[in-house]
Parts: structure tokens; sequence; C-alpha cells
């Protein structure tokens, strides 16, 4: 009997250890996962690194593994797509040494998530200015026309959702629905359109994006790969579907636009913590 005992509490103080350190990597070992996005708008192949959902993380002395391995991506263009900071942090350095770290190797475009909305309203107005100071060209409601190797790609970024909906108020709704209008007005024939959306369900591309605005190409985080990512199944949850989600991570075809949702790079820690789910850069060729 006391033998089974302590058969049952080795084999127990093993799946311990291994939980605690598949955690560990889920937070830890950067791992880059490669789109390949063909369209006959772009002339030459276009590197994009996308990254998204650091949390305040940091990977080595001011993110210096992390600038290493989006730098050996050697990137055209850098999108930190959302939730670098979290709602409760003391300051915004951690990202501001990340965007330092990375403007002279390409051109870096900010988007914003759920968590810089919150921490501005927690009485952190300045954060627009210190990304912008920083380096980085921040996408909130703004559109950029970009000439890469000869291709024209018109860049937005937005947060709301893009849609009259009662979960904001109505002033947000006509923004953002005046943006993405605006957006959709000022595009050129032969523009390619890239909309940074944080939050999936920010344009309700699931329905539309492609015939109401055009788009071509969404990128987007926030769901962290469903947190915890089981074998043979995929993300366990997503704030958007709840248990097991249709979209977690990864590419998408909606109609005539392409969606990639990047598992991101960490999460809240006071939330469930990742799973089976390493931190990604992601890396988009365009041609």
């Amino acid at each position: 009997m006391k033998r089974r005992y302590k058969i049952v509490g080795i084999i127990i103080v093993i799946l311990i250890f291994l939980f605690s350190f598949d955690v560990w990597l889920s937070y830890n070992y950067l791992t880059v996962k490669e789109f390949k996005v063909s369209s006959d708008k772009i002339i030459s192949s276009i590197r994009i690194v996308l990254v998204s959902d650091l949390h305040d993380h940091v990977f080595g002395d001011h993110n210096s593994r992390l600038i290493e391995k989006i730098v050996e991506q050697e990137p055209d263009i850098i999108i930190l797509d959302g939730d670098m900071i979290n709602s409760d942090s003391v300051d915004s350095h951690v990202v501001v040494d990340l965007i330092l770290g990375l403007v002279d190797r390409a051109p870096v475009y900010y988007s914003l998530g759920n968590h810089e909305m919150s921490y501005m309203r927690n009485g952190h107005p300045e954060l627009l200015k210190e990304l912008g100071e920083a380096g980085a060209v921040v996408l909130n409601q703004k559109i950029e026309d970009i000439r890469i190797k000869g291709s024209r790609i018109q860049l937005g970024g937005i947060y709301e959702y893009a849609f009259d909906t009662p979960m904001q108020d109505d002033k947000s709704n006509e923004i953002a629905i005046s943006y993405m209008e605006t957006y959709a007005l000022e595009a050129e024939e032969g523009e390619y359109l890239l909309m940074c959306a944080h939050r999936p369900e920010s344009l309700y591309c699931f329905n539309y994006a492609d015939e109401l605005w055009g788009l071509d190409l969404v990128l987007s985080g926030h769901l962290h790969g469903g947190q915890v990512i089981l074998p043979f199944i995929g993300g366990l949850y997503s704030s958007m579907e709840n248990f097991f989600p249709k979209y977690d991570y990864g590419e998408y075809e909606i109609g005539d636009c392409i969606m990639i949702i990047t598992r991101g790079l960490s999460s809240n820690q006071k939330l469930l913590p990742r799973f089976n789910n390493p931190p990604e850069i992601v890396v988009i060729d365009l041609s």
C-alpha cells in the first residue's frame, strides 16, 4: 500500500512539474509563425512583423530577446497590435523601451487595445504622446498611406466596434462607423487595404469587412490563442465565443478578406495562465 502511495505521489509531482514547465514556456519561449498572403495589388514582396498582447512582459533586459527576434525576421514594417501594457501598469516604460529598440530597424506602427484604452482612462492620458515620442506611428483611428517597394498600402487602426451596437455608447458607434466609412472612401484604386483591429470582432470582419469596406487584410490579437491550447482541438476559451471558439488564432478567409489573429506574447497574469501556448511573433509575407 505504501509503495502504491509513493508511486502516486511521484506521478503527481511529475505532472505538477510538467504543468509548471509548460506554463513557463508559454510565457518565455519565443516562437515565430509565418504566413504568406498573395494579392495582385502587391508589386514586390513585403514582410510585416506583427506582435500583440505583451502585457508588460519582458524577454531579457529591456526586452532585448524580443527585439533581437523581431529584427532577425528582417521586417519592412513592424506592427504592435494592442494590449502591449496592462490597464493597471504604473507607466509605459516597457513598451516605450521596445519601440526605441525597434524604430531604427523598421517603421513601427501601433494600434491600441482594450488595456491601452483603460490605462489612459486610469489617469495616463499622456500615453499616445509617449508612444509617438518613442518613434511609433499611433494608428488611433488614423489613416496612413504607405509606399513600400513600389506597392501602395492604406494602413488603419481601430479599437471601437465599427458597427452600431449596444455594447458601446452612441458617440463611440458614430465615431467608429464614420472612421471606417472615411477609410473606405479615401482608398485609391490599386491600394492594398490593411486594418489593425486588436479585437477581431471590432470590425465584425466575420460578416462583411470585405464587402462593406473593401478590406484586404485584418490583423488582430486579443484572444491569446484561447489562453489554453488543447492538442488536436485548439483554444479553450475566447471572450468572443466562450468555450472552444471557432476563431482563436491563425489565418481565416472571410470572403475576399484575410484575417490573421496572433496568439500574442503574454497575458494578464491575474487571469488563467497560458498553457501549451508559447509567445508568438507573426511574420506575414505579402506578395
